[in-house]
């Protein structure tokens, strides 16, 4: 729970003092024996672990903002009739406004208790979706089904009309086989893992179109190694112009459709020294040239790059990355470089990063992060990042001293805003020539207590 209070709120030409209570989030548990249920708000519930496609994905089911505000029920279940699986029904409150005379008097009485000169506001989409699957003998192979199917209601041209063939809605079946398990002749190679996923957009919205592209297919190998030092990563991927759809797909997934991929991977162990070498190349191709899409702005993409670890003496961790993407809007090439030291009381790493090499979009980022243990009850965390662009240098730090004195409880001091550098030199809004975030001069304190 919490809440705010303010002491300037305007009511009937008084200031007055306002105290709100909220209820941030909880759940109740049920457990079976082979069945868990979960009544649950403000908590992110909605992962079905689908091997490929992820046409659900939980982070846009959630509804996130300042943390997530949907609620719903979740039954998880396994080795029912050798099956094992999840379901989730949503609920998620979204906002609009709307004077209350401006609604027809057909539909006024859908709202008791409004009168003239009051305004509604709210909107609820509504969410439900599960995942099935199932185990092939001596566990060398499994399958599944996943659906997922988000319905809208809101006003539309003026009018509260309900459920509607205004929904997004998708289907999808997958299969992983353990090849090397079931072909004696790949067996030396390990096990060679084969999963493939179809999946069919089966929106309402798709009745309204010509030619839709409704499918979405992917398949991989993995797990498949020659020696102990070699291991190799293969897929190919094809996307319909209208396979993932806006109401249950991340903007990540969305950028995929029309558009078809391959993608290779090798990873070296150098024998004896703990060094790993990774090197992947990515080819990916819009599918209709007609069509106005995601794709056909970018066109074809091409990114290969080499990632290297290794390990040193007395605690040292070392990362370097090379990578170059390419499209039609030009080539970026970016460099990455990581050192890692630790023991039991500190924790230190200092990045250093280029972003778009020989542009006019050149980035320089360095960043450093340290974890001190001060004492039993005392801890020291900071985070201090400097951006350097063509036309200026911007800096950001985060510092947090935490007391762990008590017990069942934790107080906390912190200066500066924590989310502008959560990933570091990696951080796409800090390290971006769109951002203008610095140092927010702020300090913070609260108690953190565990019953």
């Amino acid at each position: 729970m919490w809440s705010e209070s303010n002491r300037w709120v305007r009511l009937a030409d008084t200031d007055v003092k306002q105290t709100l209570l909220f209820l941030r989030e909880g759940h109740m548990r049920y457990r079976w024996s082979n069945v868990e249920g979960h009544l649950f708000f403000g908590q992110n519930r909605f992962w079905l672990n689908e091997p490929l496609l992820d046409i659900v994905n939980p982070d846009v089911v959630k509804h996130d903002n300042y943390g997530p505000r949907a609620q719903g029920i979740r039954l998880d279940f396994w080795s029912v009739y050798s099956l094992s699986g999840a379901a989730f029904v949503s609920e998620r409150s979204d906002y609009f406004t709307r004077a209350y005379d401006e609604i027809p008097e057909s539909e006024q009485s859908y709202y008791p208790g409004m009168a003239v000169g009051d305004t509604i506001a709210g909107r609820t989409d509504d969410y439900r979706a599960f995942r099935v699957t199932g185990a092939l003998p001596k566990r060398r192979g499994f399958y599944g089904v996943t659906y997922g199917r988000k319905d809208y209601i809101r006003y539309s041209d003026g009018l509260y009309h309900g459920r509607s063939i205004d929904y997004d809605s998708a289907i999808a079946a997958d299969l992983e086989l353990a090849l090397g398990e079931l072909w004696s002749p790949l067996a030396r190679f390990g096990r060679v893992t084969w999963t493939s996923e179809f999946g069919r957009n089966i929106s309402g919205w798709l009745s309204a179109l010509e030619d839709p592209q409704p499918n979405g297919f992917s398949t991989e190998i993995r797990d498949f190694g020659i020696g102990n030092a070699w291991r190799f990563v293969g897929s190919y991927e094809k996307y319909g112009a209208e396979f993932y759809t806006d109401g249950l797909a991340s903007g990540d997934r969305r950028d995929l459709n029309d558009y078809s991929k391959l993608y290779l991977e090798a990873r070296y162990r150098v024998p004896v020294e703990a060094i790993n070498v990774t090197g992947w190349r990515l080819h990916a191709e819009p599918e209709h040239p007609g069509l106005t899409s995601y794709a056909q702005t970018v066109g074809t993409i091409d990114e290969w790059g080499v990632w290297t670890y290794i390990e040193f003496l007395n605690g040292f961790t070392g990362t370097a990355e090379y990578k170059v993407y390419e499209d039609k809007n030009g080539t970026w090439p970016a460099l990455f470089f990581e050192v890692t030291g630790e023991n039991r009381l500190v924790r230190l790493r200092s990045q250093f990063a280029i972003k778009d090499i020989d542009s006019p979009y050149e980035i320089l980022a360095f960043a450093f992060e340290a974890n001190v243990n001060l004492t039993d009850r005392w801890k020291f965390y900071t985070r201090v990042m400097n951006v350097d662009e063509k036309t200026e240098s911007r800096q950001t730090l985060f510092a947090q001293l935490r007391y762990l004195g008590w017990q069942g409880a934790e107080f906390f001091v912190e200066f500066g805003n924590g989310g502008h550098s959560d990933d570091l030199a990696r951080d796409g809004d800090f390290v971006n020539r769109d951002s203008s975030s610095i140092t927010e001069m702020s300090f913070k304190t609260f108690l953190r207590i565990y019953f």
